[in-house]
C-alpha cells in the first residue's frame, strides 16, 4: 500500500506538516510595494497556524489553485470577523 503524497511543499522554516485546511488569506498590509499575503491553515494535527508568504510562495507552499484562493481570500478580515464568518 502506499502512502498518499501530503498536501504541502513546505509551509515556513518552522512548520512541516500537511495542510489540512486553508481558513483564511488576506492581504499582509505591511508591504505596500509587493504582494504579501497572511494565510490562516490548519495541519494535519488539526493546529491552527499562520505565516505571511509572498504570491508565489503562497500557491507553491499550499499547492492551491486559482478557485481555492478565490474561496480563502478576504479583502478586509475585520469586517469578516464582525460577521461572525471567521
Amino acid at each position: 500500500m502506499t502512502r498518499p503524497e501530503p498536501k504541502y511543499k513546505k509551509v515556513d522554516k518552522w512548520v512541516y506538516g500537511e495542510v489540512k485546511e486553508i481558513e483564511l488569506i488576506g492581504f499582509d498590509k505591511r508591504f505596500e510595494n509587493e504582494k504579501y499575503y497572511f494565510v490562516f491553515w490548519r495541519n494535519h494535527n488539526n493546529e491552527a497556524r499562520s505565516t505571511n508568504v509572498s504570491h508565489k510562495e503562497l500557491f507553491e507552499w499550499f499547492k492551491i489553485d486559482q478557485a481555492e484562493f478565490d474561496r480563502k481570500f478576504v479583502e478586509d478580515p475585520d469586517q469578516e470577523d464582525k460577521l461572525g464568518k471567521v
